[in-house]
């Protein structure tokens, strides 16, 4: 035997079975309708500057049960909603405009944020703060964060404040610290969730939360209450935490006299971009204007 794989041509009923099979017995079945979607929008007024906006946001569209994507960031935005409440009863209220967020259709192609951002896009640039973004809350151990880097800062003073869900003598910041050796803020460079056009359409500061990397039963129906009473987070703690990072720093942005964005993180990045595609472009022999960038963030770097 000479170890090669010999294919024999398959024949022409088996094919025509197969593909009788595919188109009158699929294992897929969806409706193909135009249906509506809804956005449902929660406003906490601001007291001294209500035109100037700091958004929450999660989507409530799942494939299957959802109890990790998208439940268990509902979950937490409806205990922020809570937490609110409680200190409004008290005689709070915040110094810029809060709103949360709850998008219809993500899954389908963030048609639910998309569509308000397109509608709202004039607006938004000028008016919104920041968008803080919790989808799958939940997937597993670990503190992850992704965000535009003026918000860098912001994230880690938060993280000191927040208990570590996994051991009581911790922060946040400090299992943090001892997973990662050093603090990994991400960067928001794909689509994959509602801070997609927030960011990339309408250029809003932006932060996305989750614990757990990833988890192997996403987008199927496994991602259940079992699985996540089993596996994800048994006695709800990480909820909990994601929830206290989440609503502070949506505190600090909206309370805050001065909006806490660190630029000098903002401008470290701009140079690591510039040089990376200075290399790159030296590399490969492609003219382009890096002189002009360079001094656009020195000229940044000197304001900031």
């Amino acid at each position: 035997m000479s170890g090669r794989l010999l294919l024999k041509p398959t024949c022409g009923k088996l094919i025509e079975m197969f593909l009788h099979l595919f188109y009158f017995f699929p294992l897929f079945q969806a409706e193909k309708k135009i249906a509506t979607i809804h956005n449902v929008f929660a406003v906490i007024r601001g007291s001294e500057e209500p035109d100037r906006y700091v958004l929450l946001g999660n989507h409530r569209d799942a494939w299957t049960y959802g109890a990790v994507d998208p439940n268990s960031g509902t979950a937490g935005l409806l205990d922020i909603a809570c937490r609110y409440a409680l200190m409004m009863r008290q005689g709070w209220q915040p110094r810029r405009t809060i709103v949360l967020c709850s998008w219809d259709a993500e899954e389908f192609g963030m048609i639910g944020s998309t569509e308000w951002v397109e509608q709202n896009l004039l607006n938004l640039g000028s008016e919104v703060v920041a968008y803080l973004n919790v989808d799958c809350a939940v997937q597993g151990p670990g503190f992850f964060a992704a965000a535009t880097p003026q918000l860098d800062n912001l994230l880690i003073e938060v993280a000191k404040k927040v208990q570590d869900p996994d051991s009581e003598s911790m922060t946040i910041y400090d299992n943090w610290m001892i997973t990662n050796k050093v603090i990994n803020i991400q960067r928001l460079s794909g689509v994959d969730s509602d801070f997609s056009p927030l960011l990339q359409h309408a250029g809003v500061p932006s932060v996305d939360l989750y614990y757990g990397r990833d988890f192997p039963v996403y987008h199927t129906a496994f991602d259940s209450y079992n699985w996540m009473t089993n596996h994800g987070d048994p006695l709800f703690q990480r909820h909990v935490a994601v929830a206290g990072v989440w609503g502070l720093l949506a505190l600090h942005l909206a309370d805050d006299p001065i909006l806490p964005f660190n630029y000098v993180s903002y401008i470290e990045q701009l140079w690591n971009y510039t040089n990376l595609l200075r290399n790159l472009g030296e590399r490969y022999c492609i003219p382009a204007p890096y002189n002009c960038i360079h001094s656009g963030t020195h000229l940044c770097s000197r304001r900031s």
